[in-house]
């Protein structure tokens, strides 16, 4: 059977369109009737990589989380929560500086931290893989990344933001215990993935990052809506965009070794465009200076103090 990918263009955070889009999303990817039934607990997976206003590109735009908010609200979502575990800094904070904090007061969401880790085996056998257990206390999970590149793994999309279900300071020490392997570490995510297993994910594209993502990039107007429940065909129909060679999105080539949902164009039903080539762009730049995946013991001891200083200092001086 093929995978619906649905991709629009959209220039603008208008909510009015994101909201018509995630509802058109809903209707052509879901399974019929009410895909979240009343009462349901719902939890939105957004990339809160570190605290910093929207228009960085940082973080996915807080337009798209409302909107999301809104078509859950309107099916009869009972609760909703916004969950991550960011690189630098407290959920609260990063949510907050992401443009998240007026959905609590107009959609009565909670921020809920990522915590209690479960181990997850997986066939390559990396070692301490644990994940945030209170995801599994939910009937749904949306995935909203948004589009950057990535210096390590040349793109960060669907697959790649559910690595921010690993809790803390656990990240980067998985990054040094797959042999600096870039598929292999891949691979990982993807078992992530498939554990996961979003109901809905929708890219946040509108404004992209390019160059030396996912933190210190360049706003990049890609000016695209994109959401589908293969995560493996939606991030494979937004590299050929991109133009990126697909041998270095790395997530995506271990989701082909691992025949982890459906790779191949043939596969792949577009909705919402007539081709791809007709949304490829030309100039989107990747890294300057791609990096390993593992980290140094000093960059690791480097991380977990700059930790310490946007939790215990930083945000208690904004405060």
């Amino acid at each position: 059977m093929k995978s619906k990918v649905l991709v629009r263009k959209v220039t603008q955070y208008d909510l009015a369109e994101t909201e018509a889009f995630v509802r058109d999303a809903v209707g052509l990817l879901c399974a019929p009737g009410r895909p979240f039934g009343a009462g349901q607990k719902v939890l939105i997976k957004p990339n809160l990589l570190r605290g910093a206003k929207p228009e960085r590109c940082v973080t996915t735009h807080p337009t798209v989380v409302e909107a999301v908010c809104r078509v859950l609200k309107d099916s009869g979502a009972g609760r909703i929560d916004i969950g991550d575990s960011p690189a630098f800094g407290s959920l609260s904070y990063v949510a907050s500086q992401a443009g998240y904090a007026p959905l609590i007061k107009k959609y009565g969401v909670r921020f809920v931290a990522f915590s209690n880790p479960v181990p997850l085996e997986t066939a390559d056998g990396v070692p301490h893989l644990k994940i945030a257990g209170n995801i599994f206390d939910y009937d749904r999970v949306v995935n909203l990344p948004k589009f950057k590149s990535h210096r390590q793994m040349t793109l960060t999309l669907a697959i790649k933001n559910l690595f921010g279900c690993v809790v803390g300071k656990r990240k980067p020490v998985l990054h040094c215990l797959v042999d600096n392997d870039k598929v292999k570490f891949g691979g990982m995510l993807v078992d992530i993935a498939r554990r996961v297993d979003p109901c809905l994910t929708v890219v946040d594209g509108i404004q992209a990052m390019q160059g030396n993502g996912p933190m210190h990039g360049d706003p990049y107007p890609l000016g695209l809506l994109s959401a589908g429940r293969d995560l493996t065909a939606l991030d494979r129909v937004l590299a050929d965009i991109a133009r990126v060679p697909l041998a270095r999105v790395y997530a995506l080539e271990a989701a082909r070794q691992k025949n982890f949902g459906n790779y191949a164009l043939e596969a792949i039903e577009l909705a919402g465009a007539d081709d791809i080539q007709s949304l490829a762009v030309e100039d989107f730049r990747l890294a300057d200076f791609p990096i390993d995946i593992s980290f140094n013991p000093l960059r690791l001891i480097k991380s977990m103090v700059k930790q310490v200083y946007e939790v215990g200092i930083k945000e208690r001086l904004a405060r």
